[in-house]
């Protein structure tokens, strides 16, 4: 993986970034998740983490043996959540964990040329998908 922030095991809605963001880049060969990040728990009392991934292109990433999400992106628990304009090129999918109230997930206006559509799971809510996901070519 590139951006590694999935070290929390105790589920106590402690995470190691507060924002992450990334435009304009190119991964290419990744065998992990470009990035990967965790915030367990289902507190609601803290307002992060957000991420922002903008303008990117990401190809062939997701799809080594050790990537235990089988995803390009693994997004579990984050508060807000922008992914928008970006190309996806024979990746694994963008997977989206939602673990409280009302998080803020955008994905929109992404190409996705051999690449599975988004996965969002609301793990405890109990609601259906309540991401936005507008507008993204699938090829």
């Amino acid at each position: 993986s590139i951006v590694l922030l999935n070290k929390e095991n105790e589920d106590y809605g402690i995470y190691n970034a507060e924002y992450i963001t990334i435009k304009k880049s190119l991964f290419k060969d990744i065998e992990g998740s470009i990035v990967n990040i965790y915030r367990g728990g289902t507190d609601e009392s803290t307002f992060g983490p957000h991420l922002e991934i903008f303008n990117s292109t990401i190809v062939n990433a997701g799809n080594g043996k050790r990537n235990k999400s089988k995803s390009s992106l693994n997004i579990h628990g984050v508060q807000v959540t922008n992914i928008e304009n970006n190309i996806f090129e024979k990746s694994s999918p963008i997977n989206v964990i939602h673990t409280v109230g009302e998080p803020v997930t955008k994905i929109i206006n992404n190409t996705l040329s051999d690449t599975s559509r988004v996965n969002v799971l609301e793990l405890n809510s109990g609601k259906e998908n309540t991401a936005f996901l507008i507008n993204n070519t699938y090829n």
